[in-house]
């Protein structure tokens, strides 16, 4: 009798153990950060912020802040350098000369008048060597090598060579860049979809993209036919 019930003992430990560790690790998954709804408040010159309650989250300490809350942060500025304040009440501390808004995760900041990007957790996660460089859509981004553009992946890697005068973020699918003075669109492969005959075009929205021909407005599909064009 006892050695049945030890055995029981023993199933019972073996089986509720792991049921344990479940229980534990659910506890410590289920123990998020606080995000706050913060709105932004000012004392003595300086901004800071209180949450719904009125209750200071973040002591008024910025000079100055740029635009509102983008994939919970929002851009504050220190002493003539600029960080970023997210809606937890973390910073990543103000020293790049310039930055901008979060996009799929990752910012563009300014070290030493070239361009980087950063994480959420504030990790340089692409070196600074770009003149200039735009947000991170479709999983690429628009940057600037010996004035001119191309794009890069989330690893940094050139993906489309440096080749356009000007070029713009991808917008449903396609990218608008211009070569000389017209303007066409590529795909995130780099191949020429439509190609450069506007004098000006908008991006994508929608399955279609606005453009200008000669002083004559009109709509273009992603295969570049035309679908209505002014008289």
């Amino acid at each position: 009798m006892l050695k049945h019930l030890c055995t029981g003992v023993t199933l019972l430990t073996v089986f509720c153990l792991p049921m344990a560790v479940h229980a534990t690790e659910k506890k410590v998954a289920e123990k998020k950060v606080i995000v706050h709804q913060l709105f932004e408040i000012e004392q003595d010159g300086r901004i800071g912020y209180i949450d719904s309650h009125g209750k200071v989250i973040v002591f008024p300490q910025f000079k100055s802040v740029r635009g509102g809350f983008t994939e919970g942060f929002v851009r504050v500025e220190q002493d003539g350098r600029w960080g970023y304040l997210e809606n937890t009440g973390r910073q990543i501390t103000p020293r790049y000369e310039e930055n901008e808004d979060f996009s799929e995760g990752m910012a563009r900041v300014r070290v030493n008048k070239l361009w980087a990007y950063i994480d959420r957790s504030g990790k340089e996660v692409i070196a600074p060597r770009f003149e200039e460089a735009g947000e991170f859509r479709d999983g690429l981004a628009k940057v600037r090598l010996d004035d001119r553009w191309g794009y890069i992946d989330r690893n940094g890697k050139l993906v489309i060579e440096p080749r356009y005068k000007d070029a713009d973020s991808f917008h449903d699918g396609l990218a608008r860049v211009r070569m000389e003075s017209k303007w066409g669109f590529i795909d995130r492969t780099g191949k020429l979809i439509i190609e450069p005959r506007f004098s000006d075009a908008d991006n994508f929205k929608h399955g279609l993209s606005k453009i200008k021909v000669e002083r004559k407005l009109g709509y273009v599909n992603k295969k570049g036919v035309t679908v209505w064009q002014e008289n």
